[in-house]
């Protein structure tokens, strides 16, 4: 099963000492296909830690190799835009939620809230 994986999955999973009770560790065990947007790509980069630790962009960037990253299309940042408006949400996550939308791919997230507003989205 393709899944879109919001920024939060992949924070959860460097911050735990115990990988394999995280949701990122279950759904690479399951043969899941992984995917992420390309904002959710900039928000893992735009953290400090990557940058001033060697051992931790190296950690960020063995976890990517195996995600795909879906660009932002015209067709997505219009309905991000939509979303943003409709759904008083950040344009982060109205980008990240009309990624699973436009590419019909359900969204894990730790932020349920985030996202519980956006009725065309499959939430898991």
């Amino acid at each position: 099963m393709q899944i879109l994986i919001d920024t939060s999955i992949i924070i959860d999973f460097l911050r735990q000492k115990n990988k394999k009770s995280t949701q990122l560790y279950k759904l690479v065990a399951n043969d899941n296909q992984l995917a992420i947007s390309i904002l959710t790509h900039t928000e893992l980069y735009s953290v400090k830690s990557v940058w001033s630790s060697k051992k931790a962009a190296e950690e960020l960037d063995k976890i990517l190799v195996g995600i795909k990253v879906l660009p932002i299309t015209p067709q997505i940042s219009t309905m991000a835009g939509e979303i943003k408006v409709k759904n008083s949400i950040d344009l982060i996550d109205a980008v990240i939620a009309s990624t699973g939308v436009i590419e019909k791919l359900p969204l894990l997230t730790l932020n349920k809230r985030h996202f519980q507003k956006i009725k065309k989205l499959k939430l898991i």
